[in-house]
Order: C-alpha cells, then sequence, then structure tokens
C-alpha cells in the first residue's frame, strides 16, 4: 500500500539513506533536494526494524540451586554428603533462591516507629544467596541485573586479595602472640583452633546458658546442626559461616571465669581470648565484613563486638558500632521483613539482629553523653516476638504464636521496650531520643511520670507477673527490670531541675530521689553479692552507678543523722567492697574522687552524731581502706595543678558522661583529661541550697 501510494504521489514513503544518516528531513523526491545540493548519491534503501530483545531474569545458577536443595533436605533431617561445587564462600548455609522485592515506601510505611518519608519514591529490597541489599533510591539498580553503582566498587575492587588489610583499621592490627608473632601474620589454617568435640559440647551449654539471653543472635538448633556439619566438613564452610563459629568460641571464651577457661581449654584466660580474638578477627575479614551484604556476617561481627566490650574503649565501641548500623541499613535490617516479602523464619531473625545493633549503639552513645544515630530509628523494623527458638524453624509458614511469660529472649526484650519507651516519649524531639530526655524541662514532669508508669505497668503485664525468683534468668530480668525503672524516675526527678529556679528542693522529692538511689544501690549489691548472677557479670556495665552513689551521698549529708543513714553507710560499704580499685592507691580518677566524697560524708556525719549527743559509731573498715590509699596522694587541701574554667551546669545534666567506668564501661577519655583539672578540696563548706547538686558535680 505504501509503495503504492508513493508511486501515485511520486513520493517515495521514506527518506532517502543519507538523509537518515544525517538526521535531516527529507522531501523524498527521486533524487532528493538535499542530496541534489550536497551532490551525492541519492538512494532510497527501505530501513529495516530491529528485532526487540526479551529480557530475561538471571536464572539461578548450577551451584546455588544445588546448595538450596541439599539445604531444604537437611532441614528435613537428611544427612547427606555436602556436593562438590568449589569454594562458593559467598553463599549462606540455608541460601534461598534469587527474590528481588520492588516496593513503594509510601504504602509501606508501617507501625507507630516509622519515619519513613511519604514522598519517598520506590525502594527496592533484593537478595541472592543469603545476602541482602536495600535501596532507597537507585536507579542502575535495574540496570543489568546487578544491583551497583557504577562507582561503587572504586578501586578497593580486587581479585588478588591485596586489600584484605583494609579491616586493620576496624579491628586492629594482629596483637604479637605465639600464634601469630608479628603484625602481618595471617592465620592460614583455623582447624587448629576447633576444639574437641567433647570440649566443644561443654562451650555450647555454657554459650547457651550465659551468653545467648544476653544477644539472642543465633538461632540455637540451626546453627547447632551448621556447627558440626561444618567440623565434619571444614572444606566446605563457608567464609561467613567461618566468621559467626569463631565469633561464638569467642563470646563464650569471654563469659569464662579463670578457673574454667584453665580447665576447659588449658590455658589462661588472657592468652586464650587473645588467640581466638586473633581467629575471629581474621575470619571476619576473610569474610569481608566492611563491605559484606550478608546478615550472617554481620551477625558475627555483632558477636565480636559483644565480645570484646571489656578489653575495648567505650569511644572504639562506639565507633565500631557505627559501622555495624551502616552494615545493617546497607541489608534494609532497618525495614520489616513482612514489607519486604520475606519469610516468617528470616523476618524474625532480622528483627533480632536490627534491634540488637540499634540497643548497643544506643547504650554506647548514652555511655560517652552522645546523642544517638538518627538511623536507629529510621525505619519500621517491629521488635522480636517473644518466643523461644525452638518455636521457629526455617521451613515455618506462619509466625509463632508469642508466649504469656518468660522465654529465653526475656532480657532482650526488656532492653528493647525501654528503648521504644525512650523513643516514644522523645516523640516530640526526634533529634534528642537519648535516656537523658527525662531531665529536659520540655517535657513536664507529669507526663514523665504518666509514661514511666505506662512502662513500668507494661513490663509488669509481659514479664515480671511470670517471674520464678528461683530461675536465675528470671530473677536477673526483673531485677533489670525494676532497677531500670528506678533509674528512670532518678532521671525524671533530677534534682538539677530547681537549680536554676532559686528555691530550695521540696523534701518530698528528695524522699523520692533518696529511695530510688537507694533502690539502685540495692540491686547493684543484691547481683554482685549473688553467685547465682556470677554467669551475667561478663556483660554488666557500671556507668549509671557513680552518679548513684553521688545521689545517696549527698542526702546523706542532708538528713546527717537517723536509722536510714545508718543504714546507708553500711550499704555503701557493701556496693563499694565489690570493686577492690576503690582501695587501691594508683587508680582511676572516678575512684579518687569517690573515695574523698564518701570520706567528707563520713566526716560529716560524725560531727552530726556528735553535735547532737550521740555515740560516736565505730569506723567501718571501708572507710579506713580510703583513708590509708587515699592519704598519701590526696588530702583535704589539695589545689588543682591547672586552673579550673568554671561555668554554669546545664538544669538538666546528669553528668553520666563523666561517671563513665574504668572497667566494662570503658576508661574516661584520656584526651581529655576530664578530672585533672579538679579540685578535689574539703566539700563540707556546702550550703544546702538548690545549687548543691551542680557544684557537688563541679568539685
Amino acid at each position: 500500500m505504501a509503495e503504492q501510494l508513493g508511486s501515485d504521489t511520486g513520493l517515495k514513503p521514506y527518506s532517502c539513506l543519507t538523509c537518515r544518516q544525517r538526521k535531516v528531513k527529507c522531501d523524498r523526491h527521486t533524487p532528493c533536494s538535499n542530496c541534489v545540493t550536497a551532490r551525492k548519491q541519492c538512494s532510497f534503501i527501505p530501513p529495516v526494524r530491529g528485532k526487540r530483545k526479551r529480557t530475561k531474569f538471571p536464572k539461578e545458577g548450577l551451584h546455588a540451586k544445588l546448595r538450596r536443595y541439599e539445604d531444604l533436605l537437611k532441614s528435613y533431617g537428611a544427612n547427606i554428603e555436602p556436593s562438590e561445587h568449589g569454594d562458593d564462600s559467598d553463599l549462606e548455609a540455608g541460601s534461598q533462591g534469587d527474590v528481588e522485592v520492588a516496593e513503594d515506601a509510601r504504602s509501606e510505611s508501617k507501625g507507630e516507629g516509622a519515619s519513613i518519608a511519604p514522598e519517598e519514591v520506590k525502594s527496592r529490597f533484593v537478595t541472592k544467596d543469603g545476602s541482602s541489599r536495600y535501596f532507597d533510591s537507585a536507579p542502575w539498580s535495574n540496570l543489568g541485573g546487578e544491583p551497583h553503582h557504577p562507582e561503587e566498587d572504586g578501586i578497593a575492587e580486587s581479585t588478588d586479595g591485596s586489600n584484605i588489610y583494609e579491616s586493620d583499621l576496624f579491628v586492629g592490627s594482629p596483637e604479637p602472640t605465639g600464634l601469630a608473632p608479628n603484625a602481618q601474620s595471617q592465620i592460614e589454617d583455623f582447624a587448629c583452633f576447633h576444639p574437641p568435640v567433647q570440649i566443644l559440647s561443654k562451650l555450647w551449654d555454657i554459650y547457651v546458658d550465659r551468653a545467648d539471653p544476653m544477644m539472642k543472635l543465633l538461632h540455637l538448633p540451626t546453627f547447632w546442626s551448621s556447627l558440626m556439619n561444618a567440623l565434619h566438613h571444614p572444606q566446605h564452610i563457608s567464609r561467613s559461616l567461618m566468621a559467626v563459629i569463631f565469633a561464638f568460641y569467642l563470646t563464650t571464651i569471654s563469659s569464662l571465669e579463670e578457673d574454667e577457661c584453665q580447665s576447659l581449654l588449658g590455658g589462661p584466660k588472657s592468652i586464650t581470648f587473645m588467640r581466638y580474638k586473633l581467629a575471629a578477627r581474621q575470619a571476619l575479614t576473610n569474610a569481608g565484613f566492611l563491605h559484606t551484604s550478608s546478615p550472617m556476617t554481620l551477625r558475627a561481627y555483632a558477636m565480636f563486638l559483644m565480645a570484646v566490650r571489656s578489653s575495648h574503649r567505650t569511644d572504639t565501641l562506639f565507633v565500631l558500632s557505627g559501622v555495624a548500623v551502616r552494615l545493617a541499613r546497607k541489608m534494609g535490617l532497618h525495614r520489616d521483613g513482612t514489607s519486604l516479602g520475606l519469610s516468617p523464619f528470616e523476618t524474625e531473625m532480622r528483627r533480632r539482629l536490627w534491634w540488637h545493633i540499634a540497643h548497643v549503639d544506643f547504650r554506647i552513645s548514652d555511655v560517652l553523653g552522645i546523642k544517638p544515630s538518627l538511623d536507629l530509628f529510621a525505619g519500621d523494623t517491629k521488635m522480636p516476638l517473644n518466643v523461644a527458638d525452638e518455636d521457629l524453624s526455617p521451613d515455618m509458614a506462619d509466625p509463632p504464636p508469642e508466649h504469656n511469660g518468660i522465654t529465653s529472649n526475656v532480657i532482650c526484650l526488656i532492653k528493647y521496650e525501654i528503648m521504644e519507651f525512650i523513643r516514644k516519649l522523645s516523640s516530640p524531639f526526634p533529634n534528642d531520643v537519648r535516656l537523658e530526655i527525662l531531665t529536659s524541662s520540655d517535657i513536664t514532669l507529669a507526663k514523665k511520670d504518666s509514661m514511666i508508669s505506662q512502662i513500668e505497668d507494661l513490663l509488669e503485664r509481659k514479664y515480671l507477673r511470670y517471674c520464678d525468683p528461683s530461675n536465675s534468668l528470671h530473677h536477673f530480668a526483673s531485677i533489670m527490670a525494676r532497677s531500670s525503672i528506678c533509674k528512670m524516675k532518678l532521671f525524671a526527678h533530677n534534682p538539677r531541675r530547681f537549680a536554676n529556679y532559686g528555691i530550695k528542693i521540696p523534701q518530698s522529692e528528695r524522699d523520692l530521689i533518696f529511695a530510688n538511689a537507694t533502690k539502685l544501690l540495692e540491686y547493684v549489691n543484691l547481683v554482685q553479692g549473688n553467685p547465682i548472677f556470677d554467669k551475667y557479670k561478663w556483660q554488666l556495665g557500671t556507668s549509671y552507678l557513680w552518679n548513684t552513689i553521688l545521689y545517696v551521698l549527698i542526702e546523706a549529708r542532708h538528713r546527717k543523722t537517723g536509722p536510714e543513714v545508718d543504714r546507708l553507710w553500711q550499704l555503701i560499704g557493701a556496693v563499694l567492697s565489690k570493686y577492690p580499685q576503690m582501695f587501691e592507691e594508683a587508680t582511676g580518677a572516678v575512684y579518687t574522687t569517690l573515695g574523698k566524697w564518701t570520706l567528707d560524708v563520713w566526716n560529716d556525719y560524725l560531727a552530726a552524731m556528735k553535735v547532737e549527743g550521740l555515740p560516736e559509731p565505730p569506723t567501718p573498715e571501708y572507710i579506713n581502706a580510703i583513708r590509708r590509699c587515699r592519704r598519701p596522694s590526696v588530702g583535704f587541701s589539695s589545689k588543682p595543678k591547672i586552673p579550673v574554667e568554671s561555668g554554669p551546669v546545664p538544669a538538666n545534666s546528669t553528668g553520666y558522661s563523666k561517671f563513665q567506668s574504668p572497667g566494662q564501661d570503658g576508661d574516661p577519655l584520656p584526651v581529655f583529661d576530664a578530672f585533672a583539672s579538679y579540685d578535689f578540696s574539703d566539700l563540707l563548706f556546702l550550703e544546702m541550697d538548690p545549687n548543691e547538686w551542680v557544684r557537688w558535680e563541679h568539685t
């Protein structure tokens, strides 16, 4: 038809070849005017339309498919030999087929805590062979089936393994040991680190009893099966699984007592811990944890952070936890698995991992007195379920019903409930989600008390009413929850809020502060003095303890004498006796200061007893011990070596960042020399006015 129409009008139905190549309009005459003007040969050749290529989704690789089928058989109890498919180090145990989920965040912003912007463009979640990537906005994630920005790999892409040392910046270079004499040594064979099966079973029982309730990062039945299979076929262990195995070893060793480590592993704990720390670090580096997209590798890194908590400074841990947060967001852990189309099992395990990482970063920020990352609250991941590991299985189709009562997850859930409470209280101030928001004058005291009552009632209904005091886990969870409530009330009724108003602190407020601070010390004494809680001490922090002692010392000085003051001195002695650093001459600034303040208030107590005509009480042994170790270095008239730059202290300040524990919660930062310029002179000159609390902290 086109040829006939063209012949009737004298015009060709299409442009000539020259005009098509030059992309100019052709008059379709034979020859056309453009070719005549340009003195070119005018050829009318019909254009050929190319065939549209069909877009094919990349097929699942043969090795990945084979491994997936093997894992499905193993989940049903089949005992099969692993397939000979080379070193698929990037594959996860229990990996699934390729899954891609594209979602609109506008329709998936669920939950009260969600902070996904409603105008957000379509996000994209990609899982492949056990790894996952989440894109808020990345159009190139759809190009060529590869979820990469063209610049993502950068110069770090290497095929010869030359970038294996990139992780030293974060986990440090190996310490000199008998195993690795210099910093450049690497572990070539991990087989010598695996303990015998008999010892491994004991280590497993210790991990389940001591470490697992504190973090809940592993699904115990699945991991134990993977561990046994890996030990029988060490040549087929994936790098991510190897990292988790050695993180498990390191975490268990860190929870051992000295005699237990000597008995089980045949060496001092310090040397054994260092050897396995080196191995765990090497396994993480081999797994490429700094650029990983594998939740399993991230799980190993999170366990590593928990294991080295007592041997690393708090400010170092703050940086390391930030790495975990960024990796988690890259994997989309901040988005709930139900909105990403994941299975109930994977959804629950991702929830546990995200909330654990978020709580660690939240807690470390609190110890350092730094606002936590906003990344922790920019998501919609729901809280983990109150279920036991036995209620979960990789092949489950529906999530299990939650328990009414205590499970092995209770300690983690209580911590997460408290963190969620702080987030709700801070909702008017989304950039300041931290415990110290309880001291803010922008939130009324009535609202604080109301919300504290709500979280106290929630913890009572969901957990505490089911506690069995004869069960150490139940009892510890009860103490942790109740001490947290006391700490919240102490923050909410912070006496420094009266500092700028020129009024005396009401006696009712003093009574509430005194009662809650005393309860906190009683809880500390109960945990530290009861052997059934020894297995949890490896993860106990003390950052809040020192301010609590300050509170009771101020109140003891205010009340002067009486039965409650007499009992308080006994309680202070019981608590301080658990910290031998208090009675050493060469000790940290925190212990030096608290020892000096304790002596000041004790002398004031003796003077008040004398004024009232009461017999002088016998001096407790801990007071004599503090005097002996403080007399050579600190006197009542000691002066600062550096001039003090005094300034106003905010009324809502708690000073918790000053009172870091030199132990598990990290040393005070020596760079800032926080206590070097403080005058520890006699504090008896203080008058009982509202600024007393501020001046105590300034001295």
